[in-house]
Order: structure tokens, then sequence, then C-alpha cells
């Protein structure tokens, strides 16, 4: 996905091309693992509920993010929409490492607390 801000490097469309391509399948693996995150975490009878409040704030950045693509494009350019393409999945990931916990084997001794 850092190969979004790779292409500001390029001047020719192949190379451009397969910074987006590589980015493009890396965010579709992604997105399919993140997707099944909430029926790893979540109990059978809240995984509806929670991928319902992920699927509903996914949209609702979607409508934030596409008014900011033109307001950002139009005062500056399209480096930094590039530039946060690329980082916005990595702090993403990060959060997923910090803010999720495996409680199963938490409560059943199997992590060792530190």
């Amino acid at each position: 996905m850092c190969l979004l801000m790779a292409s500001l490097l390029f001047t020719t469309i192949v190379p451009i091309t397969v910074c987006f391509a590589v980015s493009t399948c890396s965010y579709a693996a992604l997105s399919t693992m993140l997707l099944n995150l909430p029926a790893d975490v979540y109990p059978a009878d809240s995984v509806a509920t929670a991928a319902g409040l992920g699927g509903a704030a996914a949209g609702l950045g979607t409508i934030a993010a596409t008014y900011l693509t033109g307001v950002i494009a139009d005062h500056y350019s399209f480096a930094p929409i590039l530039v946060g393409a690329s980082l916005i999945p990595l702090v993403a990931v990060g959060a997923v490492f910090v803010l999720v916990r495996n409680t199963r084997a938490t409560s059943e001794g199997l992590v060792r607390r530190i």
C-alpha cells in the first residue's frame, strides 16, 4: 500500500500503474482479512452488530473521504491524497495490533502477562 507514495516519483504510466495495481491488491487482501475480524473477536451473538457498526462507519468514512479528496485536490494536488491513502491502512493495522486482544487465550492462562 505504501507504493502509492512511490508513484509520486514516476512520470510515465507503466510504473505508476504497477504501483497502483500492487497497492490495490494489497488493500483488497487487507480488507478481506479485516472484514472477517468481527467473527474472530466477538461472540457469535454480537458478530452481526459489530459488523454492521463497522460497515456504517466505513460508509461514513467513505463519504467524508470523497469530500476531502475533492477539497484537497482543489487546493493542493493529489500528492497529499496519495500519501494519506498510503499511511491510513498502516495506521489501521497498527490500531488492530494494539487494540485487539485474544481474550479467550488470556482468560485460560495461555498468554503469559508481562
